[in-house]
């Protein structure tokens, strides 16, 4: 019995030691790791969130997604066709070469070579030539303006003998705050190499945990110290009673809406979307299935965006539903029931239940919904050729207000853009091609202004809201602030005070 007592304390001993941290580590629980840690191939939210860590690009985005200076300390524009921007000294890479305006170049010809196939080439499309004018100026010249440029050229920088090699998704070299130490199965750990004063972490080590159940079980017996978002709002009562632990949040840039077919015989009159619109109990929604933390949106920028517009918020209003219905010619039958239609979800639990409450409110006023849930690549498959008539998504992550190009340009019906609703305006198409040649914000807030009150006038969706980004991490951590973006850029200042040495 002394030996079995022995060996069961040798085991919780090891067990202990096993999970904690080694000293200024962070562990990070993730449902998803990166696809590609090389920004010119990575689209999925994990990548950018990790790519903000290790790698800088020409400019950088603030709160408001207004373009300031990064690498590069200033720029000019010239000409319509021609910017030039001068680089900060300096500046080096994880290997310790210095950045230079031919590694910007080399990084952007990379991205642009057809037989690299990226996926952001089409982003880039209107540049025509990059030139390293000397080490610390670099002039990029277009084919046709593009107003967003500089907020594409967030992008990641690398060094000109990396960018040409073969491209490894688990491999890169950036002149980020952090770098690359290691990679192996569900196990990535960032190095800091840039030293802040004010914060002590100095190892970032991300786990994937893919259920989140489990991961929060982790959280509340301290194998992880840190989780964000990829939670759902029923655990959220639990996590609050553990008195270790604690919960940050804030609205984020993240657009919840119902999509629709215009092309469908029902739903292209403006009164059915308008009426479906009506009949939706937002605020309760929110409240009973997300612990009421998203904020109400109306459209897809956030209220702090430089280019969103204040909206009137589409109220609750069933009567107003229900006459709107009477006068586009769909009265209830004997049954009380006015037309049918098929809601497409995926089949996130969240997903299911948001789109089954929604039926049943559509229901009330006469109209009869078939909910059908697919995995996720059917489902989204269906959704880009347009195979539905009703169906949720979100808008992930949005910078830059050339998206509601890329959702409500006739030119860009899928497959060649993101208009699945396929939806059409020419007034629209015109604001949206004068938004993407305009050379200042002020003109483009202008026109924004316009695509935004018209696409809420015309209901080519209806808005849900701005779905919280949920932060949840041991009393350990202090001096985070969650972004709205959900990313990891506010644990940069922060720090681990007490750690506990004993199991």
């Amino acid at each position: 019995m002394r030996i079995l007592l022995w060996l069961s304390c040798v085991f919780y001993l090891v067990s202990c030691q096993q999970n904690l941290p080694q000293k200024g580590e962070l562990r990070i629980g993730v449902a998803q790791l990166p696809m590609s840690l090389d920004p010119r191939f990575a689209t999925d939210a994990a990548s950018h969130k990790i790519q903000q860590l290790m790698h800088r690009g020409l400019v950088k985005l603030d709160e408001h997604w207004k373009p300031q200076p990064d690498v590069a300390r200033s720029w000019e524009h010239p000409s319509p066709l021609v910017w030039v921007f001068h680089l900060r000294h300096g500046i080096f890479f994880h290997d310790g070469s210095r950045l230079t305006a031919n590694d910007v170049q080399i990084t952007l010809e990379t991205l642009l070579d057809k037989k690299n196939a990226s996926p952001l080439r089409a982003g880039f499309a209107a540049i025509e030539h990059v030139q390293a004018i000397n080490d610390d100026t670099l002039q990029i010249r277009l084919k046709k303006p593009d107003s967003s440029l500089l907020t594409r050229l967030s992008l990641g920088i690398l060094p000109a003998n990396y960018a040409k090699k073969k491209t490894n998704p688990h491999q890169t070299m950036g002149c980020g705050v952090f770098k690359l130490a290691s990679w192996h199965g569900n196990h990535l750990i960032l190095q800091r190499v840039m030293k802040i004063p004010e914060s002590n972490i100095q190892r970032l080590h991300f786990l994937r945990v893919k259920e989140a159940v489990t991961r929060s079980l982790k959280l509340v017996r301290g194998e992880i110290d840190f989780m964000q978002n990829d939670l759902p709002a029923e655990l959220l009562p639990y996590l609050k009673r553990q008195k270790q632990l604690r919960i940050a949040t804030q609205a984020s840039t993240t657009f919840s809406y119902i999509g629709m077919n215009f092309q469908d015989a029902i739903l292209k009159d403006v009164r059915v979307r308008k009426a479906l619109a009506l009949a939706i109990n937002r605020s309760r929604l929110k409240q009973a299935l997300l612990s009421d933390l998203p904020i109400l949106a109306e459209t897809v920028l956030t209220p702090k965006h430089w280019a969103s517009t204040k909206l009137a918020l589409t109220p609750f209003n069933p009567q107003k539903a229900e006459i709107l219905l009477d006068k586009a010619g769909f009265p209830r039958n004997s049954l009380g029931i006015r037309f049918h239609l098929t809601y497409r979800t995926s089949t996130s639990a969240t997903r299911l239940r948001l789109a089954s409450a929604i039926a049943d409110m559509w229901r009330k006023v006469g109209v009869d919904v078939s909910v059908e849930s697919m995995e996720w690549g059917g489902f989204y498959a269906r959704i880009k050729r347009g195979d539905f008539q009703v169906f949720s998504l979100s808008w992930v992550s949005i910078a830059d207000p050339d998206i509601y190009r890329w959702m409500l340009h006739s030119s860009m019906w899928p497959p060649k853009g993101a208009n699945r609703g396929r939806y059409a305006n020419k007034d629209v198409d015109t604001w949206l091609d004068e938004a993407q040649n305009s050379q200042t914000l002020v003109e483009r807030q202008v026109l924004y202004a316009k695509i935004q009150y018209k696409m809420q006038q015309d209901v080519v969706y209806i808005p849900l809201w701005y779905e919280p980004v949920i932060a949840v991490f041991n009393q350990q951590l202090q001096g985070f602030k969650v972004t709205s973006d959900g990313g990891y850029m506010g644990l940069l200042h922060a720090n681990l005070h007490a750690l506990s040495n004993t199991p």
